[in-house]
């Protein structure tokens, strides 16, 4: 069973170092688009989540997660292809509409989040940028819904909050190699 956390911590690790990566390129692009070329930005925005699901579902398969872990990521994935679509049928039309449905993925995520990151966090450690993070989005998803809808938040903003999730990411990618250097992950329980 340890041999099983230790794979499963470093496949975690290297999903968050990967995350890291793509987060800040991925937010360099948009703010670097969003004013002067706001279709490719908003081709970007659609990405996002199509991003994180791929990244779950991997996350799925490498982690070996059971019970309310595994259901919290199964949820994840299709709370972010259901932002996929909402975001494509709204970003060319009704961009506050896709800042609001960026912010209402960004709630539900953030919570599931917490919840995978506290489960983790008995099981393999490493995990309280993981759950700042939750914490972190839960109250960002609210301020993108109502700032979305309100008008005051565009796709520039959600490339502020990607380079928040991309710290967190690292973060939690240095976490879980200190205690894997160390030896310390724990046996995993559903």
């Amino acid at each position: 069973m340890q041999t099983h956390s230790t794979e499963s911590a470093r496949s975690l690790r290297n999903l968050y170092f990967v995350r890291t990566v793509f987060q800040v390129i991925w937010a360099a692009f948009v703010l670097s688009t969003a004013s002067t070329q706001p279709h490719v930005a908003s081709i970007l925005l659609i990405a996002y989540p199509v991003w994180d699901v791929a990244c779950t579902l991997y996350d799925l398969r490498a982690s070996h997660l059971t019970g309310s872990a595994w259901t919290s990521q199964v949820i994840n994935a299709l709370l972010g292809s259901a932002t996929a679509l909402g975001i494509a049928l709204t970003v060319f039309s009704e961009p506050a509409y896709s800042i609001a449905i960026v912010g209402a993925w960004a709630l539900g995520a953030g919570l599931l989040q917490l919840v995978v990151g506290l489960i983790r966090r008995k099981q393999l450690g490493g995990q309280w940028a993981m759950i700042l993070s939750g914490a972190q989005s839960t109250a960002a998803g609210i301020a993108f819904v109502l700032g979305g809808l309100g008008g005051e938040f565009h796709t520039k903003d959600i490339g502020g909050y990607a380079i928040f999730g991309a710290i967190y990411f690292m973060i939690g990618g240095i976490l879980l190699s200190r205690k894997l250097s160390r030896g310390m992950v724990e046996s995993i329980q559903g």
